[in-house]
């Protein structure tokens, strides 16, 4: 594995909110669940592990938050570690696949909760760490990131002393070069970029918290859809495609249009040599970031 480091330096109280608010604005989990699993795995959990054993607890004393876990991939390490679990997200879909995974195995060390993380409230320290795995863009960006802000905040609230969170995300940069058809969506890629919060405004708003971020990490060796991402043909896949929410930023005729270049390439013998140019990219700069966030001096 390489790592490029870079700046190194409720369970009993979640909000019931109403059916008609939505985590995600763009994406309809309650469908994708279905076939998520099917290109999606715990990409990057040897570094959210590797954090939390810096924190010097034995694992059946640790309990970490899941915000965001959708179909329960991260949970079911963490469980398989022994640390205690708690899942939380929106859509029921997810939830659902979450708890059957994880039971499926045996565990008995998660529980499960429906919340809006655009609403929750800290439960006083109650979680070694709080991870999010390419979750915070599903929140709305409006007023500034008014909604991620106020769930870090809470979320800091919620922290043993000593805890930390960990965030999985994709810089601009990364999603415009991380994934060889980014180009190829690059409407899409547009679109989402409002969503992400990048390093310096983020880092500017901890601070006015009491927190920072400590440490970048990208493993350039990782990929989120490691089966079939060569494969040319992977996304003339539904089931594939719903494994990047980016897709569902295009329109029907833009999608098409995707495709249909897609298909081109293929006929022309071009493909192969397009995905291999655009990795090159990737090879570089990764597919996701994450931001270890720890407390100003601890």
């Amino acid at each position: 594995m390489k790592l490029l480091s870079v700046d190194q330096r409720q369970a009993s109280t979640y909000l019931e909110i109403s059916r008609e608010c939505l985590v995600s604005k763009y994406e309809h989990y309650n469908t994708t669940s279905i076939n998520y699993d099917k290109t999606r795995t715990a990409v990057g959990v040897e570094i959210v592990l590797g954090y939390l054993a810096r924190l010097n607890k034995p694992a059946p004393l640790m309990t970490v938050l899941d915000a965001g876990c959708g179909t329960g991939n991260y949970a079911l390490e963490l469980a398989r570690a022994g640390m205690s679990v708690v899942c939380a997200d929106y859509s029921e879909g997810m939830l659902a696949q979450c708890k059957q995974k994880i039971e499926s195995h045996g565990f008995a060390n998660a529980v499960w909760k429906q919340c809006d993380l655009s609403l929750y409230v800290s439960e006083g320290q109650v979680y070694d760490a709080v991870m999010c795995n390419q979750s915070l863009h599903h929140l709305d960006p409006a007023d500034d990131f008014k909604a991620v802000k106020h769930f870090l905040g809470e979320a800091t609230k919620s922290l043993k002393e000593g805890g930390v969170i960990l965030i999985n995300t994709i810089t601009h940069q990364q999603l415009e070069n991380g994934v060889w058809w980014g180009k190829l969506i690059e409407k899409a890629v547009e679109r989402m970029k409002p969503r992400f919060i990048e390093y310096e405004p983020l880092q500017a708003f901890l601070r006015t918290i009491g927190f920072e971020i400590t440490d970048r990490v990208v493993n350039i060796d990782s990929i989120i859809q490691q089966s079939g991402y060569f494969d040319p043909n992977a996304l003339t896949s539904l089931e594939f495609r719903q494994g990047d929410s980016h897709f569902a930023l295009l329109s029907e005729q833009e999608l098409d249009e995707v495709l249909g270049r897609i298909e081109q390439m293929i006929r022309e013998g071009s493909a192969e040599d397009y995905i291999a140019k655009r990795d090159q990219l990737r090879q570089q700069i990764g597919q996701f970031t994450y931001y270890v966030i720890r407390k100003i001096g601890e």
